[in-house]
């Protein structure tokens, strides 16, 4: 979300830069092959089909949506997979619904402009309404009132969309990412079990400023809001330094040159982890009166979410000002290692809390698969939801995860001269000095032929090299990991040198994932990676050994 002025700003970027196609414009629905429509107004033309997907979304002559790549459909819901709603209804003259027997339903209610999307998921898992969108739509704009090239990861529920002359604006969703198989953007809205989600599409045409607009950010150049922060973003979990308490960092500029600020304050409101209300006082944050620049720790009790507010005063004028719906503080974790710690498994997960979230490097997004970030750019299942919600549940505080894996990888390919540990070690850098608990490692399928001493120096490597470099000691966590098939489920050489890792106290203890046979493992237990079963087990393994050890460290620092 955004702040009141920057909420302005957006307005103005969806309504008053632009200028309806058709207003008032009829709708004509008429049936096609089997049970899918075709929707026609004098904006734009549309195509449910027999499946209940949206198809196509075709202003002057070009459809904004991108179905037939790979599983997209255009715009569909997806829960584990493409979901078919073969039930198509027409309950009236401009509203479509699909639905199918335990499964979610999607009403669509189209008018000339703008069509209502609204989901209804009534059944026992997380899903999403995702849009595929085709690349011409090339600039994004959203958030604070930035404008950005595509593909672009953001944690907007709103954002407008160009393509030449033409805008699509979607308002209500959870997050945009990118880029999927090439230069692809998506647009993604999280339905929880038993939730109702509604989506607004509206389409337009921009004017001839915000053409010219389009054309600078396509240039490089950015538009900039009347405030900017750089900290904290959307959904952004900071580590907390002890068990009640840690900082929110605050930082940024504002954007406009006069008048100029010379009072900067900020407030956080909401409830803490032990159900405490935060105060409700404006603290002072220092500004640098020649860039009208600003950086600042703000205390905060473990907890969240809380809503950050900022304000710049002239006098007694308020001339600036953001606003942050989501900041918590609460426990982060970096993830590295091969397939299994990416996004390889058989279905994506959702998170079923709230409470979490998944940091990319830039952004920051609700838990759910795929884990954006990872080096490989993986679009599959992961644990990471499963660990996260359970971490949750155990410490009612937010968890967010760092995922930079590699699948396929060797501990070779991690070594400190090589790439992926430059990855890793950029996204440690990013969250800063103890910006973050641990590092989750879960690696070795690829090296059960190497010795046993072999990997043990190697890792050891690894985890040396990493404290040194980020300049702080972090903890490592470290699996038992050598599953290949059902019948080699545990390689000892492997096995070994990971709790010599333990004994000699240069890791700390991760599961034992070789323990996931059978219907654990994805295509019917033949596969090296893991079903959905399997995913959500993975998950609950990590969380039983990271949930009591940290439950000691938050005893021992208690007082601190």
């Amino acid at each position: 979300m955004t702040s009141r002025a920057s909420r302005l700003f957006f307005a103005c970027l969806l309504a008053t830069a632009f200028f309806p196609l058709a207003v008032g414009a009829q709708v004509a629905i008429t049936k096609t092959v089997g049970e899918a429509r075709h929707i026609k107004t004098a904006t734009y033309e549309a195509d449910v089909a027999a499946d209940g997907c949206l198809t196509s979304l075709v202003v002057k002559g070009h459809n904004l949506l991108k179905p037939g790549m790979d599983i997209s459909r255009g715009a569909y819901c997806y829960q584990h997979a493409v979901l078919s709603l073969g039930k198509v209804q027409q309950p009236n003259d401009s509203t479509v619904v699909a639905t199918a027997d335990g499964k979610p339903t999607v009403k669509y209610e189209f008018a000339g402009d703008s069509i209502q999307i609204e989901i209804t998921n009534s059944t026992a898992a997380g899903l999403q309404y995702v849009f595929v969108l085709d690349p011409a739509l090339n600039v994004v704009g959203g958030g604070q009132g930035e404008m950005l090239k595509t593909p672009a990861r953001q944690a907007w529920a709103d954002s407008a969309w160009f393509d030449g002359d033409r805008v699509l604006q979607v308002s209500g969703a959870t997050r945009i990412w990118g880029p999927w198989h090439g230069n692809t953007n998506v647009i993604q809205a999280d339905i929880a079990p038993g939730q109702t989600r509604k989506l607004t599409v509206h389409l337009s045409l921009a004017s001839a400023d915000q053409i010219a607009r389009v054309a600078r950010v396509q240039q490089g150049k950015m538009m900039e809001p009347d405030m900017v922060l750089d900290s904290p973003r959307e959904r952004q979990v900071f580590q907390r330094h002890t068990k009640a308490a840690g900082v929110v960092r605050v930082s940024g500029r504002i954007g406009i040159k006069e008048p100029r600020a010379d009072v900067l304050e900020a407030h956080l409101a909401g409830k803490s982890a032990e159900g405490t209300e935060l105060p409700d006082t404006w603290q002072p944050v220092k500004l640098e009166p020649t860039t009208q620049s600003f950086n600042a720790d703000l205390s905060a009790p473990a907890g969240g979410w809380y809503v950050l507010e900022v304000r710049a005063k002239a006098g007694d004028k308020i001339i600036a000002q953001a606003k942050i719906e989501r900041v918590g503080v609460g426990e982060v974790f970096v993830i590295a290692g091969q397939s299994n710690s990416t996004n390889y498994g058989e279905m994506r997960l959702s998170s079923h809390s709230d409470l979490t979230a998944s940091f990319d490097g830039d952004s920051w997004q609700p838990a759910n698969d795929p884990q954006p970030g990872t080096h490989d750019h993986s679009t599959g299942g992961s644990p990471w939801p499963a660990f996260a919600d359970e971490m949750v549940r155990r410490f009612h505080v937010p968890i967010a995860i760092a995922s930079t894996g590699h699948g396929g990888t060797s501990v070779n390919a991690w070594q400190p001269d090589g790439e992926l540990f430059r990855h890793t070690l950029t996204r440690i850098d990013q969250l800063g000095y103890l910006g973050f608990r641990a590092v989750l490692w879960h690696q070795g399928e690829s090296d059960t032929p190497m010795a046993s001493d072999e990997y043990f120096n190697k890792l050891a490597n690894v985890i040396h090299a990493s404290n040194r470099s980020a300049g702080w000691e972090f903890p490592w966590f470290v699996a038992q990991v050598s599953y290949h098939s059902p019948q080699e489920a545990k390689v000892n050489t492997t096995r070994d040198a990971q709790k010599r890792l333990w004994a000699q106290a240069i890791a700390l203890e991760g599961p034992d994932t070789d323990t996931l046979t059978g219907d654990n493992r994805a295509n019917k237990g033949a596969d090296i990676h893991l079903s959905e079963k399997g995913l959500i087990a993975h998950g609950k393994l990590w969380a039983e050994k990271v949930g009591p050890w940290l439950e000691k460290v938050l005893a021992r620092n208690k007082s601190d």
